[in-house]
């Protein structure tokens, strides 16, 4: 089984249109989106019957007022000052380390499961052909975010074992965060979209780090490259300097964005396919030489 990764160093790169078109150009593929703090994915392959279920990455502690005996110990040793004067825990502040149930006389205190999210197993219908689709949810305000793409990660694995998948088209965060690093595990290739401007490609950079310590080949894929030619071709230079095999360069196109607006996936308007594909095979080809 190979993954396929796609990841960008910013946001509104185009990245998450073409890693849908990918999934549709694939012969056979499962799709996951790696980005569960906004998951746009489903919105473009819209799930059919979404399965829903429930995720926790910490615990969160509960006091039971009725064998509380108000001795002070939970809120004087609490570093994160998440017990007040009347002993009411506050679930934002707790940090679920468990040392309040720990020291309590009474055994007031207990530790419970603390709701952090949710994935989603789905199928995805693209002209006939139906996709697996697995997706997230992480709640406002939650940690553990790469604990959650670990979770995708491994249920999309467990269905391509069991029926026969051999390929992993999956949607990364932007930037170089923590469900990046977590969406890099087991992944074979990764494709960085990139935008032909400064940040663009200071962002770039810092991908392209990240993958270097963590022994990950990659290939270069330049969106909206007529925007600044200039700075396509110094991007271009420098991949090859680093090693990085380039995909091929794709032009601004208002089709493309008139098609994401309304919800399609860019390869299913006959023109943006004929564009697109050619990419996609060279990084089918790509795919095929990594271990």
């Amino acid at each position: 089984m190979k993954e396929l990764l796609v990841l960008s160093g910013k946001g509104g790169t185009g990245k998450t249109s073409l890693t849908a078109s990918f999934i549709c150009l694939a012969e056979k593929a499962i799709a996951c989106d790696y980005d569960v703090d906004a998951s746009n994915l489903p919105i473009l392959l819209k799930p059919v019957d979404p399965k829903g279920h429930e995720f926790s990455a910490g615990l969160t502690a509960d006091l039971d007022k009725d064998i509380c005996i108000d001795c002070g110990l939970c809120r004087d040793l609490c570093r994160f000052d998440a017990i007040n004067s009347k002993y009411q825990i506050s679930t934002l502040s707790c940090e679920g380390c468990g040392f309040c149930a720990e020291v309590c006389p009474v055994e007031a205190i207990s530790m419970s499961e603390r709701p952090s999210g949710r994935w989603f197993a789905s199928m995805s219908d693209q002209d006939g052909k139906m996709v697996p689709l697995f997706y997230a949810e992480l709640r406002p305000g939650e940690e553990n975010s790469g604990k959650l793409v670990a979770q995708v990660k491994s249920s999309a694995r467990q269905k391509a074992l069991e029926e026969g998948y051999s390929l992993l088209i999956s949607d990364g965060s932007p930037g170089i965060g923590c469900p990046v690093i977590s969406s890099l595990v087991e992944a074979n290739l990764v494709v960085i979209v990139a935008e032909p401007s400064v940040s663009g490609f200071h962002d770039l950079k810092r991908v392209r780090e990240l993958l270097a310590l963590r022994g990950v080949r990659s290939i270069l894929l330049i969106n909206k490259w007529d925007l600044n030619p200039e700075a396509s071709e110094a991007m271009e230079k420098w991949a090859q300097e680093c090693d990085i095999p380039c995909a091929g360069r794709l032009p601004y196109s208002s089709e493309l964005a008139a098609a994401v607006a309304v919800g399609e996936v860019p390869v299913s308007r006959k023109e943006l396919r004929d564009l697109i594909l050619p990419v996609w095979e060279n990084i089918a080809k790509t795919l095929e030489k990594q271990n």
